[in-house]
């Protein structure tokens, strides 16, 4: 029975986890590799074979199906559980700078994979906080599940195939934590982390196309359709339009390795994750509860060691589609180890709804994107979702 970790929903919503101290005058990321209504028409059971019904504190793999280590009959099950094939074409042959953005979407699949297993189990088995008393919505919210679920198992496979197509080995699972104790929570939950995976893939496509490895291109992109999908569900189960913003929010490689390192895999726990050049920042706390779509001061925090800041230091938002906003941060108080400082929040003349990504960084600027955010950043993601 699920969801009982020591997170809340707000860990992935901007909260450091097991935060490590930091030195003021030479914060540096980390070496690479840290460890409604009912609906009125009639919903049909789901085709194919019964999911991989699975749960744990913390989850870990393998599951009942053998993933992430599918024969050729249990891959089978598995697409038609997912409505549809891996691409079938043949393997890219990748650059080294590439093979590291197939890595990481292996691992973030992997732990998409554990998270929707979990929560299929939780809604089959009505654990307490999953229960839904209509029958018809119960069943629709199941079958969406059911499918996303195996979705993601293609997802991995095929990005861990990549890699063994270029002679690498494949990322392996870590455990991990969910920090959801309600349906509800957990969509919201996935929304989120559905809309940094979202503006990752953005940042893959644009690795792949400066490097000349375009033939990948297309496939990211189906998946970035695909997610797209998801959180539209996602967004309408919370009472939300189902399309969040004209132009989705970027993200960064080094973003969704360093939220998915700080709020949901155990410490430890990935046999190769150090095979990710990419760095893990310092998390980087939003202390401000809840942020409404409008002008304000936000309040955030850092685990650090030395009594006075470095000059220099900016809060950064990414959001949509638009150049980073930097903001100069004020009210810099260290007690207990915890810095403590204040930044504006420029909701209105932005328009900053859906995800906004917060940087910590050790540069005024000005930035040109997420990737070159990430280049300066400190301590985040912050994610704060609007609308």
């Amino acid at each position: 029975m699920r969801y009982t970790s020591g997170f809340v929903a707000a860990a992935l919503l901007g909260a450091a986890v097991a935060a490590p101290v930091a030195q003021w005058g030479d914060w540096e990321s980390s070496s690479s590799g840290s460890d409604g209504a009912s609906p009125s028409a009639t919903v049909s059971p789901p085709l194919g074979p019964p999911a991989p019904l699975k749960s744990g504190n913390p989850f870990s793999f393998p599951l009942s199906n053998g993933f992430p280590n599918l024969n050729a009959a249990e891959l089978n099950a598995t697409e038609e559980q997912a409505h549809g094939i891996e691409p079938n074409g043949g393997a890219p042959t990748l650059k080294p700078d590439d093979l590291t953005s197939f890595r990481l979407i292996a691992f973030n699949e992997l732990f998409e994979v554990a998270f929707f297993t979990d929560l299929l189990f939780n809604l089959t088995e009505n654990v307490a906080g999953f229960t839904i008393a209509d029958s018809t919505t119960r069943q629709m919210v199941i079958n969406a599940i059911t499918a996303i679920q195996a979705q993601e198992e293609l997802h991995a496979d095929n990005a861990n195939k990549i890699l063994a197509a270029n002679g690498q080995a494949p990322i392996q699972p870590c455990q991990y934590v969910f920090p959801s104790s309600t349906l509800d929570e957990a969509l919201a939950f996935a929304k989120t982390f559905t809309d940094v995976v979202m503006g990752t893939l953005q940042d893959v496509q644009f690795h792949l196309a400066t490097n000349g490895d375009d033939g990948p291109v297309p496939i990211i992109g189906s998946v970035i359709g695909q997610e797209g999908e998801q959180t539209g569900f996602f967004r309408y189960f919370g009472g939300l339009v189902p399309s969040e913003l004209p132009f989705l929010t970027r993200s960064s490689r080094e973003f969704a390795f360093s939220v998915l390192n700080q709020a949901v895999v155990v410490k430890g726990s990935c046999p190769n994750s150090n095979l990710i050049d990419l760095p893990v920042f310092l998390p980087l706390t939003i202390n401000t509860s809840p942020i409404a779509a409008e002008d304000q001061t936000l309040s955030f925090s850092v685990t650090v060691d030395k009594s006075s800041p470095p000059a220099g230091l900016s809060i950064v938002y990414i959001n949509s589609q638009s150049v980073p906003i930097v903001e100069n941060i004020t009210n810099a108080v260290l007690s207990n180890g915890v810095a403590t400082f204040d930044a504006f929040f420029p909701y209105s003349e932005y328009l900053l709804n859906g995800l906004t990504i917060v940087a910590l960084t050790n540069s005024t600027g000005p930035f040109t994107d997420a990737e070159d955010v990430a280049k300066a950043t400190i301590a985040g993601p912050g994610l704060i979702e609007i609308n």
